[in-house]
């Protein structure tokens, strides 16, 4: 954990590894001229989330942004908003702009078979959501990543964003930025964890 949240603020290598694969979904969106794009990214769904949380989507013409799978609508991805949807629906690699246009995601759903209430549930909670979505084909779709001032993707942001949530610990600062040897802060530490061992607890 980070210090501020009661931790040694050692990197946790599994969260870390999880920040650095975001690039390879910000480079999707930022650049566009990547040899690789097209071909699958080493990112799992939990990163894919991770990614929509961490970034705000605006749409223009809606030609770069997945329709099921970006974070652009209200900050969700659709596919979170209808999974039952989702499931059934062909093919899942629209845009937006193909999704929208003569409403193709719609003509998506009526083709599908064994639809059920949850579908119809969904499908109406969906269509709410976009019916008062307009295109604007002058501009091409953004991306601003919520955790630093430009708006750029940092891996050091997408760590942190991990933490988010947890509880902070008003006593940590005044341990580590105390003039102290390291093994005394240390010590200092391990009172605050209720880890010092005295003889009445042996």
């Amino acid at each position: 954990m980070p210090k501020e949240n009661g931790g040694l603020g050692i990197l946790n290598l599994e969260r870390f590894a999880r920040a650095l694969r975001l690039r390879w979904l910000w480079h999707e969106w930022t650049s566009p001229n990547k040899a690789w794009l097209g071909t699958k990214t080493p990112c799992d769904d939990t990163d894919h989330l991770l990614f929509a949380a961490c970034t705000t989507i605006s749409i223009c013409n809606g030609k770069r942004t997945s329709f099921w799978h970006s974070g652009w609508l209200e900050g969700r991805r659709p596919k979170d908003i209808a999974p039952n949807i989702f499931k059934i629906c062909q093919p899942k690699n629209r845009t937006v702009a193909d999704a929208l246009q003569r409403r193709a995601c719609i003509r998506d759903v009526r083709r599908a078979e064994g639809l059920t209430l949850p579908h119809i549930q969904e499908f109406v909670t969906l269509w709410g959501m976009l019916r008062d979505i307009q295109l604007n084909h002058n501009l091409e779709d953004r991306i601003r990543w919520k955790f630093t001032e430009s708006g750029e993707y940092t891996a050091a942001s997408a760590y942190r964003a991990q933490f988010l949530g947890c509880v902070k610990v008003p006593k940590a600062q005044t341990i580590w930025k105390a003039w102290a040897p390291p093994k005394c802060k240390f010590f200092a530490w391990l009172v605050t964890q209720n880890r010092v061992w005295t003889s009445d607890r042996l």
